[in-house]
């Protein structure tokens, strides 16, 4: 019975994706209500599914959200306006995924083994490449880079120190989770803050640059404070790799960031949407490209399988997150956080961005995901209000949002990380990254002050 709810639950979610997408050209009122419809089997049928942090989050979300609903008299078209509010979202997790496959099957996990195994022989250079391909790849297949670059990094040895190489792709992750318009969380952050990805991205990107720098020379220190070199005494081993690979993957990464900006830019197109319809696309475009067609075709039962079914505990997530933003707003309940936060900051937008970044960061090293705060904040907070634009307001969530998944032990990252290397969410999280999190968004918040006083923020 498990197995058949569940398979009825991975047709409607693919159900949902290409009727949203197809509705973008048809804008058929009876196609929403459909899509709506299906949504609510969904949801009933994640909820069946999910169990731990997930379910105690996704009940919060959704009985907060009913309650406010119910108690200001909220009309039916509000409540079908709060369900669909993060369809996008469901849509770009479910297709995502697909942009997975030439990574594993164009013979590039391959080649990034043979680059661990040439180059891999001290502390800072295996931290340097869990965290850099953590975040390159993790721009194509968000979570799933906790698996798979825990598969590649077993071609070293120091694979078997378990902080460094759960740090490094903690910290790799939260990198890209700051700017790419392919996770979940830009796409959140930038619907809420109003704020234009391509305005947000280049600054978001330095600021991801900024962690990432922050992580490798943290480590450096404490190789040094251990009495290791950081220039280590070992020679490079004499392996082989195929740099013909790894220069192809770096190719196509880089053609798939920049078509998703320049379609969204010529086109208008919201970039989440932008995403959605490449991660459908591309992988045809990538594969055949190579040669492999017939094996992306292949695998495309896999992806049903095995990576659409793992999609239950997003979908409680960010659609209990529209719905609970919804209600705040419908509610406005919102007012009251404006109003705090003016006492607190009055127009002051370096104080702004403190007390909100310090604010999520305790809340998620105490437990609270981070997607709570951001929704409640992202749903009320006007950037007019505090004198600051939109492109800074997602700025601020989105170093709130990175940095607080880095310590949050309810944070997917954290929990998956955990189960893998056998260590406790707490170690994974706030104990091996607090320190880490605390300079890093000082710093980010410098350069933020920066920009703003010689005007380009």
């Amino acid at each position: 019975m498990k197995d058949l709810f569940t398979r009825i639950r991975c047709i409607l979610t693919l159900g949902i994706a290409f009727v949203f997408l197809s509705n973008l050209f048809i804008k058929s009122t009876l196609m929403d209500d459909f899509n709506l419809l299906m949504m609510i089997v969904v949801v009933g049928l994640s909820f069946w599914e999910v169990r731990g942090t997930t379910l105690v989050i996704g009940f919060m979300l959704f009985a907060l959200s009913i309650l406010l609903f119910l108690f200001y008299h909220a009309p039916l078209n509000v409540w079908q306006q709060a369900l669909q509010e993060n369809i996008y979202l469901v849509v770009m997790f479910t297709l995502v995924p697909l942009l997975g496959i030439p990574i594993k099957h164009g013979g590039y996990f391959e080649a990034l083994q043979g680059v661990f195994k040439r180059y891999v022989y001290n502390d800072s250079r295996f931290y340097l490449l869990v965290s850099f391909v953590s975040a390159f790849v993790g721009v194509l297949v968000n979570l799933a880079v906790v698996s798979l670059v825990l598969q590649i990094s077993q071609a070293s040895t120091r694979s078997s120190n378990r902080k460094l190489l759960s740090s490094a792709i903690v910290r790799g992750f939260a990198t890209c989770t700051i700017w790419a318009p392919t996770t979940a969380a830009i796409a959140l952050i930038v619907h809420l803050s109003g704020a234009s990805w391509l305005l947000f991205s280049p600054y978001a990107i330095l600021c991801g640059v900024i962690a990432g720098l922050v992580g490798y020379f943290m480590t450096m220190y404490e190789e040094k404070r251990a009495g290791m070199s950081a220039a280590s005494a070992f020679e490079e081993p004499d392996v082989k790799y195929d740099g013909k690979k790894v220069f192809e993957l770096s190719v196509f990464s880089i053609i798939l960031i920049t078509a998703i900006a320049v379609i969204s830019l010529v086109t208008g197109i919201h970039t989440v949407i932008v995403v959605s319809l490449a991660s459908l696309i591309f992988p045809f475009v990538w594969m055949g490209i190579i040669g492999r067609l017939g094996i992306l075709i292949r695998e495309f039962r896999g992806y049903f399988q095995e990576s659409v079914p793992k999609l239950k505990n997003e979908i409680i997530l960010f659609v209990g997150a529209g719905l609970f933003a919804t209600s705040i707003n419908y509610s406005h309940l919102g007012n009251y956080l404006s109003v705090i936060l003016s006492l607190f900051v009055g127009q002051n937008a370096v104080l702004l961005a403190i007390v909100i970044i310090v604010s999520i960061l305790i809340l998620s090293a105490l437990g609270i995901h981070p997607i709570i705060p951001v929704t409640i904040i992202g749903g009320t907070v006007q950037a007019a209000a505090y004198g600051v634009t939109p492109t800074y307001v997602a700025l601020i969530l989105a170093i709130s949002w990175a940095m607080g998944i880095s310590i949050s032990p309810s944070s997917a990252t954290v929990i998956a990380l955990s189960g893998l290397t056998g260590q406790s969410p707490m170690n994974v999280g706030p104990r091996w990254n607090s320190l880490y999190v605390i300079i890093a968004s000082t710093l980010m918040i410098l350069i933020l002050t920066v920009f703003r006083l010689i005007g380009w923020l």
